[in-house]
């Protein structure tokens, strides 16, 4: 009995050993590329064009949208600015006893959209200290 727990034991730590001298960190920066930063962001933003709705649950309660008011953004409108956020996706859905349909519809991934608000938040942010030193400026003369 010793020897075999002698023996899991150090198929245990053999394991272990290995599989922590094989695991490997990689950075952000070594992941991705093409990396630049995102400019004009506001200008970009301001063509957005932002909504409240609701889905037309009655006519399309086979899609199971959510139901009530909802906020965010036409596909046609985001694709027309940021065309890489939107993508098609195919949904299928029973039309009658063993008969299927698919449906193409157009999605935006929305959080996309948080790095050009923040790069658009620096931009504005930028602006404004750029007007309160010429405000400053003009009230020194």
């Amino acid at each position: 009995m010793k020897n075999y727990n002698t023996t899991i034991l150090l198929t245990i730590c053999f394991i272990a050993i290995t599989t922590i001298s094989f695991s490997q960190t990689v950075t952000d920066n070594e992941v991705k590329k093409n990396i630049v930063p995102i400019t004009n962001a506001t200008e970009f933003l301001l063509k957005l064009e932002p909504k409240k709705y609701e889905y037309n649950t009655s006519k399309y309660n086979y899609l199971n949208f959510k139901k009530g008011v909802q906020y965010g953004f036409l596909a046609e409108n985001v694709q027309s600015v940021f065309p890489e956020m939107v993508a098609s996706k195919n949904v299928s859905y029973m039309y009658s006893k063993n008969s299927y349909r698919d449906v193409k519809l157009k999605t935006a991934d929305e959080n996309d959209l948080i790095p050009i608000m923040v790069a658009s938040i620096k931009e504005l942010k930028m602006e404004i200290e750029k007007l309160k030193a010429e405000v400053a400026a003009l009230k020194g003369k």
